[in-house]
């Protein structure tokens, strides 16, 4: 009992002598917010310094006045005020009135929490009022706010509350105070003396649960209107998180809460959980209109504000990160649409961006942001304090600038062409939106203006409007290389394209059996007219002399029979269109030189077969093969990009070469014309990395890559061989019509050998390899182009282009060789011609001795059953043998 007594009188003399650490002096947010503002004036407390620093409007970076510097008050000369929190009214425009509230720690053993009301004038010439409370001990937590006219202030700790009139200076005690097991972490009041305060509640033992309580204020009391316990879902991490140590100031379980007046929205952000609420206050009620978490961090919504630009008001966010153990790890700054907030998608941060970055003088960790109508200060750890100022349409805030020393201040800066700004604010410029444009950088135009043709490029952020016609086609010299036919036998393809017709008039018009057979309507021709000139007997010689001339024309059976004669045209008609295709076919050879193959239905007809294989570079290769892949390692590339429809200049480029792990600035070619730039530059391998960047930010409609080397030529003699690597022109446009090119795109290319071996037409003719390089890239569009909602999320950023060249390890090489040599093709023709006459000949075999036999008993057959006798003329008989005298025949 007696030790538990003296525990306790330890901890009450502890508590009563607490004396603030260096750390704490040094900090510029311990035990609350040391940074205020509205449209009049930017205040900070500095508690290392023991001053306030007040600097006046107007803002005017050409003619800033200099800050006033007023020092704490205290009761006498020795005492030390450290001061918690500062609010400055949001209307008040008469000089500065600034309600600041912390503990003296030197006036005794035990802390004095006080309370002050500080004026200044433009002149700084500063009024005190400065009231302390009986000393209760340390309070962890002490805040205040203050309504938006400067009427009323309140401050709540842990302990006690108390209103405070500032034109009386009036202090009076609220004695329902405190909430039973509630730590007050931020406050803030409405013109309505509505105060929403966020904190802690301990149900348990080392268990605190966030609150926040909507009360109705005014002199001596207090109605609690609202309460709002936030209670995670079961399944998210932060229904893990007790707070164990949120009775402790630390700045992980700091809070901060912003009203915004005139539409009564209230901010309140939760670091501890990464969360930040958008409540709407509608009358008793406090309704949750949304909410915004940032992952599995700490640190977000560690300050807060209201910006009052056009269609607004738009939350301002500080979203810190911490690591374990609360580490410092970034900052940055957001402006939310409200359509944005409800959006779990990511958005473009605000501040810093590469468009916006932080002033070099800036800490990259940041403390505090507060809010004027539209200008946002903020508070870094080092205690510079800088103001980012809204600007006029057409112009954004360069905050890589500053004018002023502390607090400094941003400046103006024209928005760059192909975007635009039509509203005051803090916001960057947006990109013109597809079809339309803005051509002048360095000017204040805040309008865009519509692409005149309709057959113009204006992608997103344009800066001009030409077709580009010129620069939007392809050029690739790459063949795809044809397939061996289904049939690579001469005598298949020569009997194929004898004995069809085609599809199409053009076909039947080049088909021999087609004219064979009008051969063979001439034929039947004949053969009526002799039938008909039989019963003319005045015709007889006529018909004599016409059968001694068929007879003679018998190639089927050697002049036997005159008919044969009439057969042989036929024959000889197809036969000869066998030997022009033959001999046409005979020149399709190779298919780079082979003209269209209009001697046939099928004009793609080749005399080639093909055979194509994947190789590794490690295949040994013969001596023949040599030649070419030296050769094609002796070309020398000349790259040209043309980087289209921008406004970025040759004087802001520069080029980093690495090859072989080795970098170097090298210089190169640069044009600027139409609103292009084109840079050519001579590559020193073909294995090589281009690194292009832009000292500006500014956009880029799309990118066109070339590639061109001259053709080498290379004669072996003795090996009686060609060797032939082609011009290397290749042209690739990338364009994606509502895309802007991307900051940082990466692309690679890589060039593949292909190698064409090419076989004599004769065996002692010119072996020939022709050769080319293929460049290929697999990059996505979607990597090198950003749509509208991508760029809103990364800004418009400085431009670093990549192309990295490599050869892959292996090469293609494609074998062509004839289907038929000339031999080849003589002999099949020899063969097609016997074949012809023996089909012929067969065919009046077949005629005598089924077709006669059968046509004799028809005849005889119907000549018994109608009676009817008719005389023999055996020599009128077309398949009548004939002796030698022409007069042993009946004419």
């Amino acid at each position: 009992m007696l030790l538990r007594q003296l525990l306790i009188l330890i901890l009450v003399q502890f508590i009563l002598s607490y004396k603030f650490t260096e750390d704490n002096w040094n900090s510029f947010d311990a035990y609350g917010v040391k940074l205020a503002t509205n449209d009049n004036v930017v205040v900070q407390a500095r508690n290392i310094d023991a001053y306030f620093i007040i600097q006046f409007a107007p803002f005017d970076t050409s003619n800033l006045s200099s800050p006033c510097h007023v020092n704490y008050a205290g009761i006498n000369s020795n005492d030390t005020n450290f001061i918690y929190n500062i609010v400055v009214p949001e209307d008040d425009d008469n000089g500065a009135s600034v309600i600041f509230v912390g503990e003296n720690t030197d006036n005794s053993t035990s802390p004095y929490p006080f309370v002050g009301h500080l004026r200044v004038n433009s002149s700084c010439t500063a009024t005190y009022d400065i009231q302390y409370f009986n000393s209760s001990g340390h309070d962890e937590f002490f805040v205040v706010g203050v309504d938006p006219s400067g009427q009323q202030a309140y401050g709540f700790s842990s302990r006690f509350a108390f209103s405070y009139d500032l034109q009386t200076h009036k202090i009076t005690l609220l004695q329902q105070w405190p909430i039973p097991n509630f730590t007050p972490h931020a406050v803030d009041m409405s013109s309505n003396y509505v105060a929403i305060i966020a904190g802690f509640v301990a149900t348990a033992q080392n268990v605190y649960n966030p609150f926040i309580y909507m009360l109705q204020m005014n002199i001596s009391s207090y109605s609690i209107v609202e309460t709002w316990p936030y209670v995670p879902s079961n399944s998210s991490w932060q229904t893990t998180t007790t707070n164990r140590d949120a009775s402790t100031f630390t700045r992980k379980h700091m809070m901060s809460v912003s009203i915004h007046d005139n539409t009564s929205a209230v901010l309140v952000g939760m670091p501890s959980f990464n969360i930040v609420f958008w409540f709407i206050i509608d009358g008793t009620n406090l309704i949750l209109f949304g909410q915004r978490e940032n992952g599995y961090q700490r640190g977000y919504g560690q300050s807060l504000g209201w910006s009052d630009e056009s269609g607004g008001p738009y939350p301002a966010i500080l979203a810190n990160t911490y690591t374990f153990p609360y580490e410092w790890s970034s900052s940055i700054i957001y402006l939310f649409y409200p359509a944005q907030f409800l959006s779990s998608n990511p958005i473009m941060p605000l501040l810093p961006t590469v468009q916006c970055p932080l002033w070099v003088d800036l800490q990259q960790e940041l403390l505090t942001i507060a809010m004027g109508t539209l200008n946002l200060v903020l508070l870094d750890s080092s205690g510079q304090v800088y103001v980012v100022l809204a600007t006029a349409e057409g112009i954004y805030p360069d905050t890589s600038v500053a004018f002023g020393t502390n607090p400094a201040f941003s400046g103006p800066a024209n928005c760059p062409a192909g975007t635009y700004k039509n509203w005051i604010g803090l916001y960057i410029c947006f990109p013109c939106t597809v079809g339309q444009m803005n051509t002048d950088e360095g000017n204040a135009e805040w309008l865009t203006y519509e692409c005149d043709e309709h057959s113009s490029i204006c992608p997103l952020g344009s800066v001009t409007n030409d077709t580009y016609s010129d620069f939007i086609t392809a050029i690739s010299q790459e063949i795809s290389y044809p397939e061996s036919p289904e049939s690579i036998i001469f005598d298949d393809i020569l009997i194929m394209n004898m004995f069809s017709f085609g599809t199409s008039t053009s076909c039947l018009m080049v088909s021999p059996v087609f004219w064979t057979m009008v051969m063979t309507g001439f034929v039947i021709l004949i053969l009526l007219i002799m039938g008909i000139l039989k019963f003319f007997k005045q015709h007889a010689k006529t018909r004599l002399m016409i059968k001694r001339i068929f007879r003679q024309a018998d190639i089927i059976r050697e002049g036997e029979l005159w008919i044969g004669g009439l057969a042989s045209l036929a024959l000889i008609v197809l036969v000869m269109f066998a030997y022009h295709f033959s001999g046409s076919y005979l020149n399709q050879y190779p298919i780079e030189t082979a003209p269209p193959s209009t001697f046939t239905c099928d004009q793609t007809i080749r005399n080639a077969k093909f055979q194509t294989n994947l190789q590794s570079l490690t295949t040994p290769r013969s001596e023949d093969e040599e030649p070419i892949f030296e050769l094609l390692d002796q070309q020398q590339f000349i790259l040209t990009i043309d980087f289209i429809n921008t406004q970025q200049d040759c004087d802001d480029l520069t080029i980093t070469q690495i090859v072989h792990s080795y970098s170097q600035v090298i210089s190169s070619n640069c044009t600027y014309n139409r609103s292009t730039v084109t840079i050519s530059t001579t590559l020193q391998s073909h294995t090589v990395s281009l690194i292009y960047n832009f000292a500006k930010a500014l956009s880029i409609g799309g990118f066109r890559i070339s590639f061109y080397s001259e053709q080498i030529e290379l004669n072996n003699k003795s090996s009686n061989t060609n060797y032939f690597v082609q011009e290397f022109n290749f042209v690739q446009p990338f364009f994606v019509f509502n895309q802007t090119m991307a900051y940082d795109p990466t692309i690679e290319y890589q060039l593949t050998r292909i190698i064409n071996q090419t076989y004599p037409l004769d065996d002692n003719g010119l072996y020939s390899y022709n050769a080319l390089w293929s460049p290929v890239t697999t990059s996505s569009t979607s990597d090198l182009f950003l749509t509208y909602e991508e760029y809103m999320y990364y800004g418009l950023l400085k431009t670093t282009f990549t192309i990295s060249i490599s050869e892959t390890t292996y090469y293609i090489k494609n074998h062509q060789e004839p289907i038929a040599k000339r031999a080849e093709i003589i002999f099949h023709n020899l063969l097609f011609t016997i074949v012809c006459l023996e089909l012929f000949g067969l065919i009046f075999i077949v005629i005598k001795l089924v077709g006669l036999p059968l046509a004799n008993r028809i005849r005889r057959i119907t000549e018994k059953r109608f009676n009817i006798i008719h005389p023999e003329h055996s020599s009128d008989t077309p398949y009548q043998s004939t002796g030698s005298s022409d007069h042993s025949s009946n004419v």
